[in-house]
């Protein structure tokens, strides 16, 4: 591990030197694909990654056409300081997403801007399963606490994800074109997606459908080899549906509808595996929003409602030696609303200020039954009429750019809940772009997570809970080449959360309640380099994490890790050469060190550290343009068929290959 690090670490290196050893005088073959692109994610207005003291990764999608073959979490997982526990297993494996090493639950998904998630679920998390690349027009990674922004659960981040929708209107428009694309490949995986967009002079759409299938294969690791192991199959349907309409010369409305949810075999847990145990989750939400231009900024009014619900179903036709239940069946189903209007004004030269309100409300209601060789017990059931929350933002941001260069942003949130009361959180962003050239940028910040409803009010609950909350630090150098056609970042970033909800194990009934009991600090560093030199384009990416849990017991504080299943050193690189006009071909390397894991073992019913060892993948990309309407692409993942774990009792996915073929009309 030790060796490989250091050697893709100069590989990032001589890439930065190489890149900034370019002038303008060398410019990239397509200046339309330079590196400098525009985010809206970072305070809610259109911003430069130059000109913005965030630090933002941005997915275009011509990138994620690149990575048509994967899936949502495969792409993330490859981007700095992101480790998506999950992503390599079979589909229908639940992604786990840690940025910067803080815990599921702490990263907030965006869809569209506005923030998705589960209510039923134990950590609010959104299940990014029901998204294939095929959805998605762009995703915009931005890291550090962004909850003066977007409240609840930008504790590490936020991860925003547009949805695709017609052409803006204007010259060029087309009220009809369509396009499809078909993926084939290991484990008998097929995804298919057909869609029909189109733009008039005031209206643009898109509407596509994507169908999804994989025969899999074991979610549950044989010990022996020879347990006869079933596969866990997949089976997805999607359908999403977009349209703008433009009102008049400065106001638009926007509605957007999706409806996805999938169906996959689970198994009956580490090295265990079960015949007749299905999963189905579904996600519904309709959006609408209107957005009204003016000489000095604009005013955005948005609402969202959104459905989830996932059902365990385990018939038990085939019980499996050791199981305790004979049949069981949970449901667990949420409703979300959240409703936001906010403003960005441009107050002369020097400066821009965002002013805005959000309101989000929540319930929940749950299903557990089963029956054992004890016979029929049944949970206490959970209502949506008691379990329900709401809480209510206020929030403003000042950008201030009073010469050249420099830009200060300072804001503050006042977030009120409906069950725990107040909470305050800051942001103070400085940062100066030296010469066009060289940006420093510092980030002080705070964030919050308030506990879930399952936290709250399921039978292990507990009302008194407080909200996490968070301070983190950022400081960061990052240099441009003169053209634009290359940057390199380096980050590192510090974050300490108090009152952290812990699960407190009791000897007599309900056997446990969520309290606030530890303190949690992790930090580290990130580094990133974009490159594209002529045919050659370049990305990479090092993080180095360090975390630690402190509690005290007995008056004593104890500090121990609190990385599980998260590595402490995590690299990706990225090669690709355009051949001709028609033919790219690149090569991504994959390296994660040791990580530890904690496993329940059954046989001594107790808790058990075990270590992953690290590893090294590689996988092989090419696409090809038959004419402007065709194009064929095709990889290899995992080329040299390394065998590794990423949570300590199941299986990754071993060397597998898929072809695919796109058609725009």
């Amino acid at each position: 591990m030790g060796n490989t690090t250091t050697l893709l670490s100069a590989v990032l290196a001589t890439t930065c030197l190489s890149a900034f050893a370019q002038t303008s005088s060398n410019p990239p073959v397509s200046p339309a694909r330079q590196l400098d692109a525009v985010t809206v994610t970072a305070n809610k207005v259109e911003q430069k990654l130059s000109q913005t003291g965030k630090v933002v990764t941005v997915l275009s999608d011509s990138i994620l056409q690149r990575y048509a073959t994967q899936s949502v979490s495969e792409l993330l997982s490859r981007q700095a300081g992101l480790q998506i526990v999950g992503a390599n297993g079979p589909l229908g494996t639940n992604p786990d997403i840690y940025m910067r090493g803080a815990s599921a639950g702490n990263t907030l998904i965006l869809l569209d801007g506005l923030p998705v998630y589960d209510p039923s679920g134990t950590a609010n998390t959104f299940d990014l399963n029901l998204l294939t690349v095929g959805e998605c027009d762009r995703i915009e990674i931005l890291r550090g606490a962004q909850s003066t922004t977007y409240g609840s659960d930008a504790v590490a981040g936020v991860i925003n994800i547009f949805t695709r929708r017609g052409a803006a209107s204007g010259a060029g428009r087309k009220p009809v074109g369509v396009t499809a694309s078909l993926n084939y490949g290991s484990y008998q995986t097929f995804r298919g997606t057909v869609g029909v967009s189109g733009q008039t002079e005031k209206l643009s759409y898109n509407v596509q459908y994507t169908r999804q299938s994989s025969a899999g294969f074991s979610a549950a690791t044989d010990r022996t080899g020879q347990q006869n192991f079933d596969k866990d199959g997949y089976r997805q349907n999607a359908l999403l549906a977009n349209l703008t309409l433009q009102l008049s010369s400065k106001l638009s409305w926007q509605i957007r509808g999706i409806t996805t949810g999938y169906s996959t075999d689970l198994d009956a847990g580490a090295f265990a595996d079960e015949k007749d145990f299905t999963y189905h989750n579904q996600f519904k939400q309709i959006a609408t929003g209107l957005t009204y231009r003016h000489n000095h900024g604009r005013l955005v009014v948005n609402y969202g409602l959104s459905d989830s619900r996932r059902t365990y179903t385990n018939d038990s036709m085939a019980v499996e030696p050791g199981a305790f239940d004979k049949y069981s069946y949970q449901e667990y189903g949420g409703l979300a609303q959240f409703a936001e209007a906010y403003h960005s004004l441009k107050v002369g030269n020097w400066g821009e200020l965002l002013t805005g309100a959000d309101y989000r409300f929540s319930n929940t209601d749950q299903i557990y039954r089963s029956i054992s060789s004890f016979g029929l017990y049944e949970a206490p059931p959970i209502g949506a009429d008691t379990a329900r929350i709401g809480q209510l933002g206020v929030y403003a941001t000042g950008i201030v750019t009073p010469y050249r260069g420099l830009s200060v942003e300072l804001g503050g949130r006042y977030n009120r809940n409906s069950l725990y009361g107040s909470v305050f959180t800051y942001s103070f962003n400085p940062s100066y772009l030296v010469a066009d050239r060289v940006k420093v940028f510092v980030n002080l910040s705070s964030g919050f997570r308030a506990p879930t409803l399952y936290q709250l009010f399921s039978p292990y609950g507990n009302k008194a809970l407080q909200p996490e909350r968070s301070h983190s630090t950022e400081a960061g150098l990052q240099l441009f080449t003169k053209s634009r056609n290359a940057w390199v970042r380096a980050v590192y970033f510090d974050r300490q959360i108090e009152h952290v909800i812990f699960f407190e194990s009791l000897n007599a009934a309900p056997f446990g309640r969520y309290i606030n009991f530890d303190r949690q600090h992790d930090h580290g560093w990130e580094f990133e380099v974009q490159s594209q030199m002529n045919k050659l384009l370049l990305t990479g990416n090092l993080t180095l994490l360090n975390g630690a849990i402190t509690t005290q017991t007995a008056g004593r504080d104890t500090t121990y890790n609190n990385l599980f299943r998260r590595p402490k050193t995590q690299l990706n690189f990225s090669a690709g050469y355009q051949f001709t006009p028609a033919l790219l071909v690149s090569a991504t390397v994959r390296t994660v060190g040791d990580r530890v894991d904690r496993f329940y073992n059954n046989e001594t019913f107790g808790t058990e550290n075990v270590t992953l060892r690290a590893y090294t993948t590689l996988d092989i990309y090419a696409e090809g343009k038959i004419n402007p309407r065709l194009r064929l692409y095709g990889d290899i993942r995992n080329l040299f068929n390394e065998s590794y774990t990423d949570v300590y009792g199941y299986n990754t996915r071993g060397r597998n290959a898929n072809v695919g073929v796109r058609f725009t009309w």
